[in-house]
């Protein structure tokens, strides 16, 4: 860590990183720190980077990076102007927001991902924890994007925090990895349906449940939850979270031009789209899982898609386990031994024909036996002549 930072108190940690209040003896000033848990050199190459492109981003409402690299010890760090505020959850927690605070929200966040998207770079793991807000009223509200190189990083190991660090996750993310500016929408809508519900749109105990929710777009409709709003308001929201990416806004610019319009898109709803019908050409990034991850790992780069780069972590794991840094090694635990259930041999059909033949010539032999015993002796008799009865004059 550079010497001109002095460390005043640690504010939070996550899987991925560990986020300190310092003091920039240089610039006479106080900033956040976010040391981040890897030395590893791919992942440090591709954080750098990562940071090297928000820095020439011009957006008021990113967290930009001041300074970053690598400290004596190896590990990565940023810094960044001190987090004030709360995050979107915190707000959350007291109820959902008004329509006029849901606007503020809104066009702020279309603002960065705009921002991000017309230079070609994909957030990919939006959720609420990482939105930002500073002001009393919805009048002075400053709304900031922030997690870039954190990804679906969880504050604890339960699978609490790993539901909640994936609920805004797309379906084609589940599916095949891909991530392009139309999953970004996708996300948006899950924060913003969460703004106006205060409940996210998928909920569930375990991972593999909130996936098969987001794959098979089962979610109450926003209008049911958010009648205090304009119902084109929840439209809006709803066609963001399309299943299908070809039915959203291609990316934060057309989704906030829809806006603008005041009215419900009055674009077709196609069904949800099967796990098996992703189109091959739009996946660069096959699907993995997190135990295939190295622990120390606190963002997955995949290949570059044509057209955009990503910010964080865009393939997500189908199975649960350590997919970011933890504060200390883990030993990995061996794969249990299948077990194995004794089945006895199964005889061939024809080895039972014998024995039953065998019985059939001993019961037809006893037959014939007992045939022998009771008519040959008979055999070659005369038959007795009938004595007639004697008459009367015979007896005379």
């Amino acid at each position: 860590m550079p010497a001109r930072f002095e460390i005043l108190r640690p504010l939070e940690e996550d899987s991925a990183s560990k986020l300190f209040l310092i003091r920039d003896e240089k610039r006479g000033q106080e900033a956040s720190l976010r040391r981040f848990k890897t030395k590893n050199t791919q992942e440090i190459e591709g954080l750098t980077e990562l940071f090297n492109q928000l820095a020439g981003i011009d957006s008021i409402h990113i967290e930009k990076p001041e300074d970053f690299g690598t400290d004596k010890e190896g590990f990565y760090v940023v810094t960044a102007a001190p987090a004030d505020g709360e995050s979107l959850e915190t707000v959350l927690e007291r109820g959902p927001l008004t329509a006029e605070e849901f606007e503020v929200v809104a066009l702020q966040l279309l603002d960065a991902l705009d921002a991000l998207h017309e230079q070609a770079v994909v957030h990919g793991s939006i959720r609420a924890d990482y939105v930002r807000i500073t002001g009393k009223s919805a009048a002075d509200w400053h709304v900031t994007l922030q997690g870039f190189g954190q990804g679906f990083a969880t504050k604890d190991d339960s699978k609490e925090a790993q539901v909640r660090a994936y609920r805004c996750t797309a379906p084609e993310q589940w599916v095949d990895g891909t991530t392009r500016r139309r999953t970004d929408v996708y996300a948006l809508g899950c924060v913003l349906y969460e703004a106006l519900a205060a409940r996210p749109p998928f909920d569930g105990r375990a991972l593999k449940e909130i996936r098969h929710k987001h794959i098979g777009h089962d979610l109450a409709p926003l209008q049911k939850l958010a009648n205090h709003v304009p119902s084109w308001m929840c439209a809006w929201v709803m066609h963001l979270m399309a299943a299908d990416p070809e039915q959203r806004p291609r990316k934060a610019a057309a989704a906030r031009e829809l806006f603008e319009r005041r009215e419900p898109p009055n674009l077709p709803e196609l069904p949800p789209r099967a796990e098996s019908t992703i189109t091959p050409a739009e996946s660069s990034t096959p699907p993995i899982s997190l135990s295939a991850q190295p622990v120390s790992a606190p963002v997955v780069l995949p290949a570059t898609q044509p057209g955009a780069r990503h910010a964080t972590s865009s393939t997500i794991p189908i199975s649960t386990g350590p997919h970011v840094a933890a504060s200390s090694p883990r030993r990995p635990k061996p794969a249990p031994a299948p077990r194995k259930t004794y089945t006895p041999p199964r005889k061939p059909p024809s080895a039972s024909k014998p024995d039953n033949k065998k019985y059939m010539i001993i019961a037809a032999a006893a037959v014939l036996l007992m045939l022998a015993v009771f008519i040959l002796p008979r055999c070659g008799q005369q038959p007795e002549p009938v004595k007639a009865k004697p008459t009367q004059k015979q007896k005379k």
